[in-house]
């Protein structure tokens, strides 16, 4: 299982970046099997953190891999671009200035042990910190998630989930067909937040971030007053009394 972290944290704290280094090479002394730390930037460029804490020379040989005294594992810096699920390799990788996209990404990558985010502002991390409630470094404490929908909707959700193609989402014409008729249900006779479902979707039955994300665009479709093509447009309240009936049992 995968194990999240962050430092709360903005802006250029330079320190937050000895720190997660240092946890790092912590969390593999301490028995995690990894055998390289990404350092992940947006580009080449974007590493001016480690240029101030190690210098140019050691940036220059962090882009190849360098070992450091008393730590295990090899620490390589990796761009979004080169970083793939296919490039992965028991890898803990620590996020330096990325957002909940890249995050997200990263939580489908099969080969990564762990993820230490540290960002460059807080906002552009909370939905991923409020999805998976990932531990802070400085504090131990974790942080507070997004609340899981209402009973009803877990059971619409899980209904969805087992009747469509996960490695699909909801691609395909009948899956989308099925999602939206679901959503317009639950929108119509229920309430729907699109970050409380792609969370729950993610973090409690297993779907790629990705795909969740295709979900969550409908809900945030209804929600702001429009409307999307396709899927079941009568009939709604039936489910919707199906799903209810399945709540108490």
């Amino acid at each position: 299982m995968m194990e999240r972290y962050y430092i709360n944290t903005m802006g250029n704290d330079d320190d937050a970046y000895r720190e997660a280094m240092q946890f790092a090479c912590e969390l593999v002394n301490n028995g995690m099997e990894v055998g390289t730390v990404i350092l992940l930037a947006r580009t080449k460029r974007t590493v001016g953190w480690l240029k101030r804490l190690y210098g140019d020379d050691v940036v220059k040989k962090l882009f190849t891999g360098v070992k450091f005294e008393n730590c295990l594992p090899t620490f390589l810096i990796q761009t979004v671009r080169s970083y793939t699920n296919f490039t992965a390799t028991s890898d803990i990788v620590i996020a330096m200035g990325l957002d909940d996209g890249d995050l997200m990404k990263l939580d489908d990558y099969d080969e990564v042990k762990a993820i230490i985010s540290i960002p460059w502002l807080r906002e552009n991390v909370q939905r991923w910190v409020s999805t998976w409630s990932p531990t802070e470094i400085r504090t131990n404490q974790q942080a507070e998630r997004f609340p899981s929908p209402e009973p009803v909707v877990q059971i619409a959700l899980r209904e969805l989930t087992s009747n469509i193609n996960l490695s699909t989402g909801i691609h395909h014409g009948h899956d989308n067909d099925r999602a939206k008729m679901y959503i317009r249900a639950l929108n119509k006779y229920s309430t729907l937040d699109g970050n409380t479902v792609m969370a729950f979707l993610v973090r409690e039955l297993g779907w790629d971030s990705d795909h969740a994300n295709d979900v969550k665009k409908l809900i945030d479709t209804l929600n702001a007053g429009k409307y999307f093509q396709g899927g079941q447009r009568t009939g709604l309240k039936n489910y919707y009394k199906r799903w209810q009936k399945k709540v108490g049992n």
